[in-house]
C-alpha cells in the first residue's frame, strides 16, 4: 500500500502561519490526516510571535514530510511566494492555517482531476464559527467542467466560482512565472484569474469539503473599515478586467469594476481626512476614467447619475454624498464579498 500510495503524484501543500496559535494544531492535524498521503506540507511561519512558530516546528519533528520556512514578517503573499518556491510536488495546494479540511479531501479532488483529465479540481467549504452550527455553501452535488475561458467567465460573475486559492488542486506547471504582490490584500484576486487561463480544463464539484473558520475576534473587528484593503480589492479586480479585455474574454467584467471604483470612492469619502485616503481617491478616479466607454444602458440609470457627477463636478459630489449620508445617516456595506 505504502508503495501505491508513493506511485501517486507528489502534492504540494502550502500553509502560510501567522499567529494562529489557538487554530493551527487543528490545521495541521486535518492535513497529516490526510488519506492522500504522498504529501509534501510546507509551513511558512510568517514571523508569528505568539508560539505558533513552536507548533510548525513540533510537527515536522514528528512527521517527515514536514517542512517549516521561517521568515521575518511580510504578509501572506511574501509567505505563499516562498512556499512556491520551495514546492516540488507535480500538483500544488494552499490551506489557510486557520481552516481545516476533511481528511479525504485531497483523496477526493485527486480523483477529479485524474477522472476528468484536468489541470484544476476544485470543491466547495462550510463556514464554521465557534458556537455555531456549520453553514453549508453549496453542497448540491453538481459537477461542472469548464474550459480555461468558461472559467474566467463564472469567475467575473463571483457566484459559482470564488476567487480563493483553498479548496483546490493545481497542476504545479500552471504557477511557473507567477508570484503574489507583495503588500497587497487579495493576492488570491490577483493571481488566480492568471492560473485558470493557463490551464485546459477546470472540474468543480459541489460537495463541501474545506471549512473556513470565522473567528469571534474576526466578526467583531470587521465593521472596522480600511479603505487600502478595498483599494487592492479594486485594484486586483481592474487589473483582472485587463486582462480579460487584452484576452477578448467579455465585457461584463468592466461593469462590474466600475461599480466597484465608484463604491470604493464613496467609502473613502466618508473616512476622517488623510493624504494617503486623498491618494486613493485620485488612483481610483483615474482608473475609472478609463471606463467612458461604458454606456447608461450597461451601468445603469442610478450609477451613471453618480459617475457623471463623479468625473465632471468632483468637488460638488463630495460635498453633495457626504451631505446625503449625513442626512440619512444610512449604514454603508463596507465588506467585500
Amino acid at each position: 500500500m505504502m508503495n501505491a500510495e508513493l506511485s501517486r503524484p507528489l502534492i504540494s501543500l502550502i500553509v502560510p502561519v501567522y499567529n494562529v496559535r489557538n487554530y493551527l494544531t487543528t490545521c495541521l492535524r486535518s492535513i497529516v490526516e490526510q488519506t492522500y498521503t504522498n504529501l509534501e506540507i510546507i509551513l511558512v511561519d510568517d514571523g508569528s510571535t505568539d508560539g505558533s512558530s513552536a507548533i510548525c516546528d513540533e510537527y515536522a519533528r514528528n512527521d517527515r514530510r514536514v517542512r517549516v520556512i521561517h521568515l521575518p514578517h511580510g504578509g501572506v503573499s511574501a509567505a505563499r511566494n516562498a512556499g512556491l518556491e520551495a514546492a516540488t510536488g507535480e500538483l500544488l495546494g494552499f490551506v489557510d492555517s486557520d481552516d481545516f479540511i476533511d481528511t479525504d479531501m485531497y483523496e477526493y479532488l485527486h480523483g477529479l482531476l485524474v477522472k476528468h483529465d484536468a489541470d484544476v479540481a476544485a470543491c466547495t467549504y462550510l463556514l464554521e464559527q465557534e458556537g455555531r452550527p456549520s453553514k453549508i455553501i453549496n453542497n448540491t452535488g453538481k459537477l461542472y467542467v469548464f474550459s480555461n475561458k468558461e472559467i474566467i467567465r463564472a469567475l467575473v460573475k463571483n457566484d459559482l466560482v470564488k476567487n480563493y486559492l483553498w479548496a483546490k488542486l493545481f497542476k504545479r506547471s500552471l504557477f511557473e512565472q507567477l508570484t503574489f504582490p507583495v503588500g497587497r490584500t487579495y493576492e488570491d484576486v490577483a493571481v488566480l484569474y492568471k492560473v485558470f487561463y493557463k490551464s485546459r480544463k477546470v472540474v468543480l464539484s459541489c460537495v463541501s469539503k474545506y471549512h473556513y473558520m470565522i473567528h469571534l475576534n474576526e466578526s467583531i473587528t470587521r465593521g472596522q473599515y480600511d479603505p487600502v484593503k478595498e483599494y487592492h480589492y479594486f485594484l486586483s479586480l481592474y487589473e483582472q478586467d485587463r486582462f480579460i479585455q487584452e484576452a477578448k474574454l467579455g465585457k461584463e467584467s468592466s461593469v462590474s469594476v466600475l461599480k466597484r471604483g465608484i463604491h470604493l470612492i464613496n467609502h473613502t469619502l466618508l473616512c476622517p481626512p488623510s493624504p494617503a485616503y486623498e491618494n486613493i481617491i485620485e488612483e481610483t478616479m483615474q482608473k475609472i476614467n478609463e471606463y467612458g466607454h461604458i454606456t447608461v444602458w450597461r451601468l445603469g440609470l442610478n450609477m451613471s447619475i453618480k459617475r457623471y457627477i463623479l468625473c465632471r463636478h468632483f468637488k460638488f459630489y463630495r460635498k453633495l454624498y457626504k451631505g446625503y449620508r449625513a442626512l440619512f445617516k444610512r449604514r454603508i456595506k463596507l465588506l467585500i464579498d
